[in-house]
């Protein structure tokens, strides 16, 4: 007799459980991000002595959908199925989720004879049964003892969901607690699970903001990741740009479904723990003192409602869910809100607000409260903010404050706020406000705000008419600053030296950083370190111990530029994405580091994840006018290399033209590469000995390393003649000028010892590209083997490279042809690779050790490797 299933197919469709799919939007895609889940499951299961699984979690985390694919695969496997859900109105009657399985004619009088009777039914029928049991521990004692039975005879084996934290009767924990039924834990997704599962939802790459922002609302739980991205779509708010889906700025809309789940976890909270709740709705983080009394903390703590964890001396607790606060701040009635944020300025006015983060907090909370605040309050608030890089909250205040009082010192900070968002348009009628009021003693704060707005906006031309004739050290500075954008770093250079140690810390901190960049940009690495050396100190150190200027945060970027062109691109890829992720973290655009980061990525050759994080700062005007022009050459090069040309043509249109700025050099070869994709290589040729000829007038060497780089990975080495003798230092920069010299002169040594450098350096673009022309030479003189082993190399860099396709790349396709081995090599070379001795090979198939070793000799030849440890590695991939 079979169990009879009862909830539909084995397999049947849900992101998490107890909740239908929305075909439109959450089309049940196949499950992602639980490989580890489903080993766990298949080594269980093969276990003899196994009786089933129970998968463990707390609500929503996705035990069903997880549950059901483990089903599916024992019912691949000939196992009959059977389906039952245990709910707290089925345990109120004996077997009441289960009654359904047992067939009508049992007699029940006798529970212990009717359960045997039911498990020598099954184990006699010859087929083997699955049942699955949703929420286990809503069972019954009665349906836990029955089930209990079932596994004992080997009648069934089990797989159940089990949710945390919950109460069970006895029974059931017995049946948990079994040794023969194997126990999986599932917990939140992290974010990169978040973004498998979205890819696979969406079908297409996701933003880098948009996982965090989902990932950071949902905590990672299926379920309200589900309604999340439901209701985003459907209220049109996550959307396709292109190749990505993005999230737009505002406040994600939630579903019916998602306001239920999580009122219906609020609504059982105590009056008096909920006004706890509701304050840090408002106020989180807050210190334990702050929050509540310590009994109400600790219940909440129990209950999963708020987290604690230490800072220092101080407890500090948050909301244990984002979703929670938003739910509270919703239903809170308007005048309740303020009395909350009243209170807590009072009881923070009342400890003295002693504390660095206190002004922000009574500014921000005072404001929420009444609409208003005293505007000396707001600007000191805003300049704490600005200084945590928290643009948008330092603009939030500063305009509330500017509604309040049009005095010069308020103008200017908001004039700060707008330019610190590229909010320039909106800055420019808030400093001619100022210039009304202001005194001439503050008059150079003026014009230091408008050379900034300048500067940012790329109008280069009218800053430096602002300077001239100038000679105090802010002046020379922004003098610095405006020729260093231009692309002159000979002058920036000269400039900023005259004020590294300027008794202005802010200053010389800046001219230290714009020095550096001088230096680096010419190619003089050693100098470059020496003046940088100073900084050190303030990168180990927290941020409140830098002067708080608009280039405060480029030390970073500075130091993993260094380490880049220096030949470490890995230890620059960890320094800007730490600062990249720490901005998303805490939702601000990263558009500095999001430019920043895709460069070093594309050196890298990660193509596509450069793309991904390039692309918001190239399509959206969310930052300055001249690092968005990188960001577009940079895009447009990435889709070039991805061949993604309706993607390539549009960066290409948003790329303006080339001026004599810093840009002028990308901007051509991004050209470059737009031509190349489209089979203008006499286009390709002028843009790149344009960009050349130029960099070199101009004495910006690493621009013309890159230039004369492009020309030989786009096929026009031979143009590169004139410029071979860059003066740069350090073995990254000259191997990328020797690798156009190697295709432009067939030189194989030299194209070897510039594979060799790029991969110790970590471009596994530029390796697998110089690896491939360096086969593709090998194979047109005759020997074979080492453009085999050459093409392998250049096959492996590649695999690292997220689907690039250039020039290079293409010629694998006619190098490494894979080489069949006879049936007699093939024995051999898989004995050899094992371990096996020649002589014990011989031994075995019965052959001499010279005729094992030839055979050896030509597997070696044809495979393009050298020993046994390669041959290993090369029969194993």
């Amino acid at each position: 007799m079979a169990v009879p299933g009862a909830k539909g197919s084995p397999a049947g469709a849900g992101a998490a459980e107890g909740h239908d799919v929305n075909a439109q939007t959450w089309t049940s895609p196949p499950l992602v991000a639980r490989d580890d889940e489903l080993t766990a499951f298949e080594a269980a299961w093969a276990m003899s002595h196994c009786r089933g699984v129970a998968i463990h979690g707390p609500a929503g985390v996705g035990k069903t959908r997880l549950a059901e694919e483990c089903l599916a695969r024992a019912v691949d496997k000939g196992f009959q199925p059977g389906r039952a859900t245990a709910s707290a109105v089925a345990a109120a009657v004996p077997l009441g989720a289960i009654a359904h399985l047992v067939p009508a004619d049992t007699d029940l009088t006798d529970p212990v004879r009717g359960y045997q009777d039911v498990a020598r039914a099954l184990a006699g029928d010859g087929r083997r049964h699955v049942l699955f049991i949703d929420d286990l521990h809503l069972l019954d004692a009665a349906s836990a003892r029955f089930v209990q039975q079932l596994l004992d005879a080997s009648a069934i084996r089990l797989i159940a969901t089990v949710r945390t934290g919950e109460p069970v009767a006895e029974a059931v924990a017995a049946l948990t607690l079994s040794e023969t039924l194997h126990r999986i834990d599932l917990v939140p997704f992290d974010q990169q699970e978040v973004e498998e599962v979205l890819q696979a939802t969406l079908g297409g790459p996701i933003g880098r903001h948009t996982v965090h922002t989902l990932h950071h609302v949902s905590g990672g739980n299926a379920l309200y990741l589900r309604e999340l991205v439901h209701g985003a779509r459907s209220g049109g708010t996550l959307t396709r740009d292109g190749d990505f889906w993005e999230l737009t700025e505002g406040v994600l809309p939630s579903t019916p479904r998602l306001l239920h789940l999580i009122t219906a976890r609020l609504e059982a909270v105590a009056p008096a723990d909920r006004r706890v709740l509701e304050l840090l709705a408002l106020c989180e983080p807050l210190t334990s003192a702050d929050a509540g009394p310590a009994p109400t903390l600790c219940r909440l703590e129990a209950d999963g409602l708020i987290r604690a964890h230490l800072e220092g001396r101080r407890t500090i607790i948050t909301l244990s869910h984002p979703l929670y606060g938003e739910a509270l701040r919703r239903d809170m009635p308007l005048l309740h809100r303020r009395d909350l944020l009243l209170e807590q300025c009072t009881r923070v006015r009342d400890h003295g607000a002693r504390r660095r983060e206190d002004t922000l907090h009574l500014a921000t909370w005072s404001l929420a409260a009444t609409g208003k605040a005293d505007p000396a309050l707001l600007v000191r608030a805003a300049a704490l903010a600005q200084h945590a890089h928290d643009h948008r909250q330092a603009l939030d205040l500063t305009e509330a404050a500017w509604r309040e009082e049009r005095s010069a010192a308020v103008g200017l900070a908001h004039a700060r706020a707008l330019i610190n968002l590229a909010r320039h348009d909106e800055a420019e009628p808030v400093l001619r406000e100022v210039e009304k009021v202001i005194t001439e003693e503050d008059r150079h704060r003026l014009l230091e705000a408008r050379l900034d707005n300048h500067i940012l906006q790329g109008r280069l031309q009218e800053a430096q008419q602002l300077l001239e004739g100038r000679r105090d050290p802010r002046s020379r500075l922004a003098m610095a600053t405006v020729l260093y954008y231009r692309g002159r770093f000979r002058e920036s250079l000269e400039m900023s030296r005259s004020v590294l140690t300027s008794d202005d810390a802010a200053v010389a901190q800046d001219a230290t950083t714009f020095a550096t960049s001088c230096l680096l940009r010419r190619g003089a690495l050693a100098e470059a370190a020496e003046v940088f050396r100073p900084m050190q100190r303030l990168l180990a150190a927290p941020q409140s111990e830098r002067e708080n200027t608009v280039y405060a945060a480029y030390l970073e970027h500075v130091h993993a530029h260094g380490r880049a062109i220096s030949g470490d691109l890995p230890a620059a890829e960890r320094i800007v994405t730490s600062t990249y992720e720490r901005d998303i973290a805490r939702h601000e655009s990263g558009a500095i580091n999001a430019v920043a980061l895709g460069f070093i990525l594309l050196e890298r050759g990660k193509v596509r994840t450069a793309l991904n994080i390039l692309h918001p700062v190239v399509t959206r005007n969310i930052h300055w006018s001249l690092f968005t022009q990188w960001a577009q050459a940079d895009a447009v090069i990435c889709a070039a290399v991805l061949r993604r040309t309706a993607a390539m043509d549009r960066y290409v249109r948003l790329l303006p033209p080339v001026e004599n700025t810093i840009e002028a050099c990308d901007n051509r070869i991004a050209r470059a590469w737009h031509a190349a994709v489209h089979h203008d290589q006499p286009l390709v040729r002028a843009l790149l000995v344009q960009a050349a000829e130029e960099s070199l007038d101009r004495e910006q060497y690493l621009h013309a390393v890159w230039a004369v780089h492009a020309m030989g990975r786009l096929g026009v080495a031979d143009a590169a003649a004139p410029f071979w003798d860059v003066p740069v230092e350090g073995a990254y920069m000259n191997a990328q000028l020797d690798y156009t010299r190697a295709l432009a002169k067939d030189d194989v040594r030299l194209l070897t010892r510039t594979a060799a450098t790029f991969r110790a350096a970590g471009a596994d673009l530029y390796a697998a590209e110089a690896f491939a022309e360096l086969a593709h030479r090998l194979r047109r003189s005759g020997e074979h083997r080492q453009a085999v082993a050459a093409a392998r190399q250049a096959s492996e860099a590649a695999g690292r490279c997220e689907g690039a396709r250039t020039p290079a790349l293409e010629l694998l396709t006619t190098v490494r042809t894979p080489v069949a081995l006879t049936e007699r090599e093939r024995q051999v070379a898989l004995l050899a690779a094992s371990g096996t001795a020649s002589r014990e090979i011989a031994e075995t198939l019965q052959l001499s050790v010279r005729t094992v070793n030839n055979h050896l000799q030509h597997v070696y030849a044809k495979l393009g490797v050298t020993c046994r440890r390669e041959l290993r590695s090369e029969l194993g991939s």
